[in-house]
């Protein structure tokens, strides 16, 4: 009776947010309450375990977006993304398919620091434009622009540090999944452009940019990567293991600060309000300090929030500073609310009334072996939209913890599954506020966008698939009894 009860409510929350009467800020923590309550979790349980602490329990999650966010808001206020495109733009040339692949790249580069519809828009209305007056369509640069918004979430280290809070998956493993993924998103992006334009001139282009690509990944996976012991990443998922930090990177942060701050009192002391050219390796640099140097997520915002301010100083740069961290705290509060509820999910799910009591039906229904999972989770991958029960940022929050711990899937196989299908709800969800704004912009539809962009987005989720068993996040066979 009681998982019967738990399905219809989840089913009637489904239909709520699919037919945009209650939004997933709301329905998320609704639904908490609710299965806690029909669970049988009593009372004073369910205030402290699933209100109280399910409230903190991706405290890292959204601390983390709070930092991202404010370094994003540092960018847009000293227009160090603008100056970024326009660099780009006036160097690569007029041949489409060269400063289509560039500038898909660039909204990558800069949407792995930056977040929020406030940045879909700012990049946008300068992304776009450059696009259309080259000769590419409309719904084809719609298009490019949301595979690069992918493409750059997927390095985006608040994203990561969801997925390590969620799903215990240590930062390593989900870098190792990751740079090989973004290449077959790059892959899909080559060709999606390719297609569209079709002018098979452009096949050389493809083949030179698929082939820096691949020398760029190989070079990448030799070169190995910081981990917290030695050079392979850790064998057990237990818990988020961080990586060890590069010894000389400290001694070299204290040294660039000096210089940074020497060079902020000269600008002060001249007036000067250039863009310095160094500002622009700002969206990039919490990546390199984390993959780089070993950094954890939040001290490397923190450095590029100095680096960005220092850089670009001006004698209203405190203002500025402040000014910034309000306001990126504001854009991105919807998201934290929105992982406070996700935390009151999980804290209900996890619960061991509820989770015995629906353990037996998802042990029955999940796929565990690498066939099964490729096949299934590929015909399913429709589910991850409109925040359906394969999205994270959903009602699969609550499903996915449940599935970790009712079946011998690893948090890295679910990370690998959620990453692969959530390509299709990142690009081609057309509830996304991000695609309404752009279907609004290029005067389309989100629908137009939808068609355009499903096939590609769906061939990625396979091939992330099919690479979560090759990397053996998922067994090829069921263990023998």
């Amino acid at each position: 009776m009681v998982p019967a009860a738990i399905i219809l409510i989840f089913l009637i929350m489904a239909g709520l947010m699919y037919t945009r009467r209650v939004s997933a800020l709301l329905a998320l923590p609704i639904m908490a309450l609710l299965m806690a309550a029909i669970g049988g979790i009593p009372g004073p349980e369910i205030l402290e375990e699933v209100i109280t602490k399910g409230s903190v329990k991706l405290h890292m999650a959204y601390t983390t977006t709070m930092f991202g966010a404010i370094l994003a808001e540092l960018m847009n206020r000293h227009g160090i993304a603008k100056a970024l495109v326009r660099w780009v733009a006036e160097f690569a040339g007029d041949n489409p398919y060269v400063l289509g692949v560039i500038l898909t790249m660039v909204t990558a580069l800069l949407f792995s620091t930056l977040g929020g519809l406030g940045a879909v828009i700012m990049i946008g209305t300068i992304i776009l434009p450059v696009m259309l007056s080259i000769g590419i369509s409309a719904t084809t640069a719609g298009g490019l622009y949301l595979f690069g918004i992918s493409l750059g979430g997927m390095f985006n280290l608040a994203n990561w540090q969801l997925y390590s809070d969620v799903l215990k998956v240590a930062q390593p493993t989900i870098v190792q999944f990751v740079v090989p993924f973004s290449f077959i998103l790059g892959l899909a992006i080559l060709l999606f452009l390719l297609v569209e334009l079709k002018n098979w001139r452009n096949l050389k282009y493809f083949f030179a940019f698929s082939g820096l690509a691949l020398v760029s990944l190989v070079g990448v996976l030799r070169g190995g990567l910081p981990y917290a012991s030695g050079d392979t990443a850790p064998t057990s998922l237990a818990a988020p293991v961080a990586p060890s930090v590069v010894p000389w990177s400290i001694p070299a942060a204290v040294f660039v600060l000096a210089c940074l701050t020497a060079f902020a009192i000269y600008r002060n002391s001249s007036k000067s309000i250039k863009l310095s050219g160094f500002a622009l390796i700002t969206p990039i640099l919490p990546l390199l300090l984390v993959l780089g140097c070993g950094w954890g997520i939040m001290p490397a915002f923190v450095a590029a929030i100095f680096y960005g301010t220092l850089i670009t100083w001006q004698r209203d740069s405190i203002n500025q500073l402040t000014r910034a961290i309000i306001d990126g705290i504001t854009t991105v509060i919807p998201a934290m609310f929105l992982m406070i509820g996700i935390g009151m999910l999980i804290s209900a799910v996890s619960n061991e009334r509820i989770a015995g009591a629906i353990a037996p039906l998802i042990a029955q229904l999940v796929p565990t072996t690498a066939f099964w999972y490729v096949l299934v989770f590929t015909l399913l991958t429709p589910a991850a939209l409109y925040r359906g029960p394969l999205s994270l940022w959903g009602m699969g929050s609550g499903l996915v913890k449940l599935i970790q711990s009712s079946t011998p899937l690893s948090g890295a196989a679910i990370m690998g599954m959620l990453l692969s299908v959530g390509q299709v709800q990142g690009i081609c969800d057309p509830t996304n506020t991000h695609n309404i704004w752009i279907a609004t912009y290029l005067g389309s539809d989100t629908q137009a966008l939808f068609r355009k962009t499903i096939l590609y987005a769906w061939l990625c989720a396979f091939s992330g698939l099919i690479l979560a068993c090759v990397m053996q996040f998922v067994p090829f066979m069921a263990p023998t009894r």
